[in-house]
């Protein structure tokens, strides 16, 4: 690309993006170092400070999503806004006032039928909180009059009880440095974390394994732009990112390159 005389600053925002498009569109990923050659086409003398904002500025727009240390996407993709219903709104609205310093999530298995190839009949409610909490919490949702909650539930409650039951709350343990995101000010997991965890709690979502889970790794990696240095590093923290990697590398389509 030939070298424009103006700084960029001169230059239309749209054409910039439309430069970006064209330059990058069959490029599957872009590396940190073909944006700074991309930028330097337009000024060859660009400060380090600069070219951060460039970055920052594209990221905060969602057209550039990273996936792993140094290494994003050039995407138009949206962000995912989960429905939250209003059961789990009414909790999580209590949890804040209840618990104002415990960090919690709450989130749906809902939010998954329309990723799935077979539709579910059963569904789970989590709420998830810090470990102190947990069992205070468990028992204000059922002094709060809230039916079929189960604190951290074991294969055999599963099997017993929940598996029977068309909807049940489970609390169980939020893991430290989870990601999660607000909406709404109630606050929900990321879809990083939400693959993560039907991954690794096999049992809890047992009707998301096998096939499901596959569409439900492709199907969200074609919708959403997906942070791997994220995803793995969760992972990490559960034990099992090494398998998480396995898994994705030999079964979906997306990405499975953590960061160095």
């Amino acid at each position: 690309m030939a070298c424009l005389c103006n700084t960029i600053d001169t230059v239309p925002k749209d054409f910039i993006i439309e430069q970006l498009q064209q330059r990058f569109a069959h490029h599957p990923h872009i590396t940190r170092e073909e944006l700074l050659g991309f930028y330097r086409s337009f000024e060859p003398d660009i400060k380090d400070s600069t070219f951060a904002w460039r970055i920052h500025s594209l990221k905060a727009k969602n057209l550039l999503k990273p996936i792993r240390r140094g290494v994003y996407i050039f995407s138009a993709k949206p962000q995912f806004h989960p429905q939250v219903e209003p059961k789990l709104r009414a909790i999580a609205r209590k949890l804040n006032k209840q618990f104002p310093v415990a960090r919690h999530c709450v989130w749906s298995t809902r939010w998954l039928s329309e990723w799935m190839i077979h539709q579910p009949d059963r569904f789970l409610l989590l709420v998830e909180v810090e470990a102190v909490a947990t069992e205070s919490v468990f028992y204000f949702l059922k002094d709060e009059k809230y039916k079929n909650v189960y604190l951290n539930p074991d294969e055999n409650t599963l099997e017993r009880y929940i598996n029977e039951e068309r909807e049940s709350i489970i609390v169980k343990p939020l893991i430290t440095k989870a990601p999660l995101e607000k909406e709404e000010k109630v606050a929900t997991p990321s879809l990083e974390k939400i693959l993560v965890d039907i991954f690794v709690d096999r049992k809890l979502f047992s009707v998301f394994q096998g096939s499901e889970l596959v569409q439900i790794f492709n199907t969200l990696n074609r919708m959403y732009a997906l942070n791997i240095t994220r995803m793995t590093a969760y992972a990490k923290r559960r034990g099992k990112m090494q398998e998480l990697i396995d898994f994705m590398t030999k079964n979906t389509h997306v990405s499975a390159i953590p960061s160095k």
